[in-house]
């Protein structure tokens, strides 16, 4: 399920970044030739921008896209790596938490308060709950990697490493 979800989320995200390339071009298009330029275009690209970045999140973390330095890692021993890496799961899923319930109480205030965009005056509750919900599904996809990497931790010691991306 976190399989899928990410990666219809990053299909998706893939789409906004298109409709935001159309937008921009169509905005300075219309700026600059004909003069009329389209308000709402600027506003409308920087929150599908921040979808794209919250809704790749998770994918990115299950194809191991994320940044990595491995010169302190590939000297040590598997059994030990496997820890570190069980050990700074645990840290970024309490990191992520965080920044996950403060992101979500911005979005459930906006939402009491009925704030709305400045151009196109659409409730701005909607393109904030985004972020929540992508880091809810990053710390799925942390949590189910924790938790294999855990399992193989348990097993035996010849088979203990660091666990590969789910997908």
């Amino acid at each position: 399920m976190i399989n899928w979800a990410s990666k219809w989320l990053a299909v998706i995200a893939g789409v906004a970044i298109l409709v935001i390339t159309v937008l921009i071009s169509v905005d300075v298009l219309m700026r600059y030739f004909l003069d009329k330029p389209q308000l709402f275009v600027d506003e409308l690209a920087s929150f599908l921008q921040v979808f794209v970045i919250f809704g790749g999140l998770a994918y990115t973390f299950l194809v191991g896209g994320h940044v990595r330095v491995d010169l302190f890692t590939s000297n040590m021993k598997p059994a030990r790596r496997a820890r570190l890496r069980a050990a700074t799961l645990i840290m970024g899923i309490l990191l992520v938490a965080v920044i996950t319930w403060v992101t979500m109480q911005s979005a459930i205030s906006a939402y009491n308060y009925d704030r709305a965009s400045t151009v196109m005056v659409y409730p701005l509750w909607l393109p904030m709950t985004c972020i929540p919900l992508g880091l809810l599904l990053m710390l799925a996809a942390m949590g189910a990697t924790l938790w294999r990497q855990i399992r193989a931790l348990r097993g035996p010691a010849s088979e203990c490493d660091e666990v590969s991306p789910l997908i």
